[in-house]
C-alpha cells in the first residue's frame, strides 16, 4: 500500500501530475494544460522488465498536443538497479508519446532514502545526466492543504501531513468529504488514507469519522451507496429475466450482496483483516439485518473476532 496507494492518487485524479512538476520541481509549463494517464508498457522500443509504474502525459489545452510525460516512479529504498533503468524511462517515455520533454519523479516516503535516490545519475555522455525529481514525506506539494483535496490526500498519503493531530486529520477529513470528490473515489481514498496511517493516526481519524460533523459522509454514505449498488444490480439482473419474480429476487439478493460488499470494504478499510471463513460467511449471508449488526459492529471493533462474536 506505501507503493500503490500515492499512485492509486494520480490514477484517480492525474492532475496532480501537473502540481507535483511545477510544486516539485519548478518545470514551466502553459497556463493551461490538461493531463492523462499514458501506457506505461515500453516493450514497444525496448526489453518488457522496462516497465514504468505511471506515466501521465501533459498536453496544452490551446493545441492539445502533449507538452510534457511525466513518469512517476515510487521508490521505497534506493536500488542500483534504478539508476540504469531510470534513464531509459525518460528517453522511451519521450519517443513513444512523442513529447518535446519528459521528467522522471520519484516518490519516496524516507527522507533518508530521498537523498540517496537524488543523487545524479551519469550516463558517460557529455551533457547527457539525469537528476531524479524525488518528493518525500518532507515537502510533498499540498501538504498545507492547498491545491485542492486530491492533492491534500495525496500529501497525507506521502506522510507529510500529521494525521495523528486533530489539525492534521480534519484537513484529510475535509478533502475527502470535499463535494469535488465522487463517492466511488472517496471511499477508495478512505481505504487508502486507513491503510497507510500509523496506530495512532488511525484512531484519531475514526474517531473522527464517528462523530456527528463527518458520520454522514464516512458512515451512512458508503453504507448507502452499497445498497444503491446492490439494488441496481438486482434490477439488472431481474430485467435480464425478463420476469417480475425475477425483479424481485435479483433486487432482495442485489441488496443483501451490496450489504455484504458494504462490510467488506469497512472491515478492509479498518485493517481488520477478517478469515477467509469470515469472509465467506459474510457473502453467503442473504439477512439484511445481520449484515446491518455485522457493519454497525465493524465502525467501532477492533478485531474481526469482535465484529462476528455472535
Amino acid at each position: 500500500m506505501t507503493h500503490e496507494g500515492p499512485l492509486d492518487l494520480v490514477r484517480q485524479h492525474p492532475e496532480i501530475a501537473v502540481d507535483l512538476v511545477r510544486g516539485a520541481a519548478g518545470v514551466e509549463l502553459p497556463g493551461a494544460v490538461t493531463a492523462s494517464l499514458a501506457p506505461t508498457d515500453m516493450s514497444a522500443v525496448i526489453p518488457v522488465q522496462y516497465l514504468a509504474d505511471m506515466v501521465v502525459l501533459i498536453s496544452g489545452e490551446a493545441a492539445g498536443r502533449p507538452v510534457l510525460a511525466v513518469i512517476i516512479e515510487p521508490q521505497l529504498r534506493d536500488a542500483e538497479t534504478k539508476r540504469f533503468s531510470w534513464p531509459v524511462y525518460v528517453t522511451t517515455a519521450r519517443q513513444i508519446s512523442k513529447c518535446p520533454a519528459a521528467v522522471l519523479v520519484v516518490l519516496c516516503p524516507d527522507p533518508a532514502e530521498a537523498v540517496r535516490c537524488r543523487q545524479l545519475i551519469r550516463t558517460g555522455h557529455p551533457g547527457f545526466d539525469l537528476a531524479p525529481i524525488v518528493i518525500d514525506s518532507g515537502g510533498p506539494p499540498g501538504r498545507d492543504g492547498r491545491g485542492g483535496p486530491y492533492l491534500t490526500v495525496f500529501a497525507a498519503a506521502m506522510g507529510g501531513i500529521d494525521m495523528a493531530s486533530e489539525p492534521g486529520a480534519r484537513m484529510v477529513l475535509d478533502a475527502m468529504a470535499s463535494s469535488d470528490v465522487s463517492g466511488a473515489d472517496r471511499l477508495r481514498m478512505t481505504t487508502i488514507i486507513l491503510r497507510l496511517a500509523s496506530d495512532a493516526a488511525r484512531q484519531t481519524l475514526e474517531a473522527m469519522m464517528t462523530t456527528s460533523e463527518y458520520e454522514k459522509t464516512f458512515i451512512e454514505r458508503i453504507h448507502d451507496q452499497g445498497i444503491a449498488e446492490g439494488e441496481a444490480k438486482g434490477k439488472a439482473e431481474g430485467k435480464a429475466e425478463g420476469k417480475a419474480e425475477g425483479k424481485a429476487e435479483g433486487k432482495a439478493e442485489g441488496k443483501a450482496e451490496g450489504k455484504a460488499e458494504d462490510v467488506l470494504k469497512l472491515l478492509d478499510a479498518r485493517g481488520l483483516a477478517p478469515s477467509q471463513k469470515q469472509r465467506d460467511q459474510v457473502k453467503s449471508c442473504a439477512d439484511p439485518a445481520q449484515l446491518d449488526l455485522w457493519f454497525d459492529r465493524a465502525i467501532t471493533a477492533s478485531t474481526a473476532a469482535e465484529v462476528f462474536a455472535d
